[in-house]
C-alpha cells in the first residue's frame, strides 16, 4: 500500500504552474492510489489529509495517532455486537479526539491536531474508524449536511456525527441515573433532505470539496483548480453520478474563474483562453459552453464599443471553434453588422450605396437580420442621396432617386413612402399653380399646367380633379 503524502510536492508544482502560465494548474494537486480498490479506515484518513492540504509532517504526526487511535478502538469493541460497535465508536471519537464543532472546519489534521470539526471532517473519521472494525458503513450527502450510515441485520442505522449522541438518531439515551431519577439525552432524528448514499471515494473527497469552496470564496484558484482536479481523478468514473457531480464542482470553480476574468478584470479573451485551455485538459461540458458562449459575445461587444473590428474579428476567429453554432453566428453576426453601420457614417452616400452592394455578396449577408439591416441601411443612404433635392422642391427629381433605390430594395416601404410624399407635394406645387393661374382668368395656361403635372403624376385625384373642374367651367 503507498503510504507517501503527495501534497506539497504537487502545491509546490501547481504553484509554479501558476506563474510560468498565468492560470491556475489544471493537472491534479496529488495522486493517490491505494493498494486496494476498497478503501481501509488508514487510506481514508490519509486521502483526507491529501484533501485537506496537510503538509508531510504533520500528515505523519497525524497518521500516527489515528493508527492509535483504530488499535484501540478495534481492541475495545472486538466483543461488542454491530449495533454496540457502532454507537462505542462514535463516544471514543468523542473520548479521544472530538472537542468543539466548527461549521467551516473539514480539515482532518486540524480535527486531529485541536479537536475542532464539522459535519465532514467527524463524518470522515467515523466512516474510517467503523470500516477498521468491519462495519457495513456508507457516506450520505445532502446539499447542505454529510453523515453515515451502518448497514446492520438488514436496517440501516444514520449516525450523526456532530454531536456525541447522534448514533440511531431519534432513541433516547441514559446518561444518568440516581435513586430518584433517571436523565435521558436524545438527538432528534433529522429530516436530511435531498439525502442520498455516495461512494466512498466521493464521500471522502468531501474534504476537498468544503476546502474547494473557501478557496474559490477567496478567490484562490491557483489552489482550487488543482485540488477539484484531485476530485476528479481520486473519485474516478465508477459511479457515474458521483463522477457527475465531482465534475460538476470543477466546472463551476473553472466558470467561476473565467467570470472573474471576464466580469471583475475585464479580460474577456484571457477567460476565454482559459476555458479554452480546460476544454483541452478536461473536455468540454454544458455548464462551462453557456459561460463560453457569453464571455466570448461580451468579448466581441468590448471590441466593437471600441470600434476595435479587427482585433473583434481576430478573437472570434481564434475561439470559434469552441462555440456553438448559434452562438458563432450570433457574434459573426454581431460584428459584422457594427462594422458595416460604421463604415457607412465615414462614406459619402452615394459611395456608401456602391459599399452595402458589395456587402450583400457576402456569406454573412444571408442572415435574415444582416439582410434587414443592410436594408435599413441602404434606406438610408438613398434618402441622404435625395434629400438636398427634397429639401430644395425637386420633388420629381428626388422621386426618381427613391425609385432608383427601390430598384435594388424593392421591399424597402420606407423609399417607397418616401417617393409616394415626393409626388404627392409636386402634384400639390402643380396645383397651387394652377389654381394661381386659374384665379388670374389664365385658363389656358392653367390648363396647360395641369395636362403637364398629369403627364408626371396621371393617378393624383388632386390634379384630375382639377382639371375636371377647369373643363367643366370652360364648356359653360
Amino acid at each position: 500500500m503507498k503510504r507517501r503524502l503527495w501534497g506539497i510536492l504537487f502545491l509546490f508544482f501547481s504553484a509554479m504552474m501558476f506563474a510560468q502560465t498565468d492560470f491556475p494548474s489544471l493537472e491534479p494537486l496529488f495522486f493517490y492510489e491505494p493498494a486496494e480498490d476498497v478503501l481501509s479506515g488508514e487510506d481514508v484518513i490519509r486521502a483526507g489529509l491529501e484533501f485537506s492540504l496537510c503538509p508531510a509532517e504533520a500528515g505523519a504526526a497525524v497518521i500516527e495517532r489515528y493508527l492509535e487511535l483504530e488499535k484501540e478502538i478495534v481492541s475495545t469493541v472486538a466483543e461488542l455486537d454491530e449495533m454496540e460497535k457502532g454507537e462505542k465508536i462514535l463516544s471514543l471519537m468523542y473520548e479521544r479526539v472530538l472537542t468543539q464543532y466548527s461549521v467551516n472546519q473539514t480539515r482532518v489534521d486540524e480535527m486531529f491536531l485541536k479537536g475542532t470539526y464539522n459535519c465532514v471532517s467527524s463524518s470522515v473519521l467515523y466512516f474510517a474508524l467503523a470500516r477498521a472494525v468491519g462495519l457495513q458503513v456508507a457516506g450520505q450527502e445532502t446539499p447542505e449536511h454529510a453523515f453515515c450510515s451502518l448497514y446492520i441485520g438488514g436496517k440501516k442505522i444514520d449516525v450523526e456525527t456532530t454531536n456525541p449522541g447522534g448514533f440511531n438518531p431519534g432513541v433516547k439515551k441514559i446518561v444518568e441515573q440516581t435513586e430518584r431519577s433517571t436523565r435521558y439525552f436524545m438527538v432528534p432524528k433529522k429530516y436530511y433532505s435531498g439525502r442520498k448514499e455516495i461512494s466512498e471515494r466521493k464521500f471522502v473527497s468531501l474534504v476537498g470539496r468544503n476546502m474547494v469552496s473557501m478557496m474559490n470564496d477567496r478567490n484562490d484558484y491557483a489552489t482550487g483548480v488543482p485540488l477539484s482536479a484531485a476530485r476528479i481523478v481520486f473519485v474516478g468514473n465508477a459511479f457515474a453520478k458521483d463522477a457527475a457531480a465531482v465534475r460538476e464542482d470543477f466546472d463551476t470553480l473553472c466558470g467561476n474563474y473565467a467570470v472573474e476574468l471576464d466580469q471583475k478584470r475585464k479580460e474577456s479573451e484571457k477567460a476565454l483562453d482559459w476555458l479554452d485551455a480546460v476544454y483541452a485538459r478536461w473536455g468540454s461540458s454544458a455548464e462551462l459552453q453557456k459561460k463560453y458562449n457569453t464571455i466570448a459575445y461580451n468579448c466581441a461587444v468590448n471590441y466593437v464599443n471600441a470600434g476595435d473590428y479587427e482585433n473583434a474579428r481576430r478573437a472570434f476567429t481564434a475561439h470559434k471553434d469552441n462555440l456553438t453554432q448559434k452562438n458563432a453566428s450570433a457574434i459573426d453576426v454581431m460584428i459584422f453588422s457594427a462594422w458595416v453601420e460604421d463604415e457607412v457614417k465615414k462614406l459619402e452616400p452615394e459611395d456608401a450605396v456602391s459599399f452595402l452592394h458589395e456587402q450583400y455578396k457576402l456569406p454573412v449577408a444571408k442572415e435574415k437580420s444582416v439582410a434587414s439591416r443592410l436594408v435599413v441601411l441602404e434606406e438610408y443612404a438613398w434618402y441622404q442621396i435625395l434629400k438636398p433635392f427634397f429639401d430644395s422642391g425637386k420633388y420629381l427629381l428626388a422621386a426618381d432617386i427613391a425609385d432608383e433605390g427601390l430598384y435594388y430594395v424593392p421591399s424597402s416601404k420606407n423609399l417607397q413612402k418616401i417617393k409616394t410624399q415626393c409626388l404627392q407635394n409636386y402634384a400639390v406645387d402643380v396645383h397651387n399653380k394652377f389654381a394661381d393661374l386659374a384665379n388670374a382668368g389664365r385658363y389656358e395656361e392653367a390648363m396647360q399646367v395641369v395636362q403637364k403635372g398629369l403627364i408626371n403624376v396621371p393617378t393624383n385625384s388632386l390634379l384630375k380633379n382639377d382639371l375636371k373642374k377647369l373643363e367643366n367651367f370652360l364648356k359653360r
